[in-house]
């Protein structure tokens, strides 16, 4: 896992409990553009660390996602910190 992946996984498992975030929030905290992020989310998701769910608002444009980290993504950060 790279630098950016795991500033990702930090900020969704705050404090070692699980913090679902929305691509804007994460572009936000981490500095980095929306592609990069969306690269690295792809990433999480294919090693099943990260879940997308589709946040329903009703609004026009892209639908908002919400990721979240999985339970094997909160096991393997309790496993490090152990």
């Amino acid at each position: 896992m790279d630098a950016c992946c795991e500033k990702i996984v930090g900020l969704l498992n705050q404090g070692g409990q699980p913090s679902p975030r929305s691509l804007a929030k994460l572009m936000e905290k981490t500095g980095l553009a929306r592609s990069s992020v969306m690269a690295h989310l792809k990433h999480l998701e294919i090693e099943a660390l990260v879940s997308k769910e589709e946040i329903l608002g009703g609004s026009v444009g892209r639908p908002k996602m919400l990721y979240k980290p999985t339970a094997k993504l909160v096991e393997t950060v309790r496993t490090k910190s152990d």
